[in-house]
């Protein structure tokens, strides 16, 4: 029983039939499911970056909101009567007297 004889395929309307060739067939499957999983990791990728933009542009956005809200509180501080109002009411400070200024030649 150990020997056991391939009986030969029939043939049907000339054709021989033959046993299947699964190299091929799992070939072309493993290619296959090869570009799918390419395919579908590089659209992972594409979705990660863009939320990755879009969380950039958010915090660019908020930071020239932030640069121009800064840039208008500069401005309203170093305003000269903003100065004189803190220097005289804040500090106490005053205008010198005539004879507390000295010109130097």
């Amino acid at each position: 029983m150990a020997d056991t004889t391939l009986k030969a395929l029939p043939k049907i309307n000339g054709f021989s039939l033959q046993q299947p060739r699964l190299f091929p067939v799992l070939g072309f499957i493993a290619l296959l499911l090869l570009v799918s999983l390419f395919f579908v990791w590089s659209r992972v990728q594409v979705i990660g970056l863009e939320y990755e933009i879009s969380n950039l542009e958010s915090q660019l956005r908020d930071t020239k909101h932030e640069t121009s809200r800064l840039r208008i509180e500069a401005a309203s501080l170093s305003s000269p009567e903003r100065i004189e109002r803190v220097a005289r009411k804040e500090l106490g400070l005053r205008f010198p007297v005539p004879d507390q200024v000295i010109m130097v030649d």
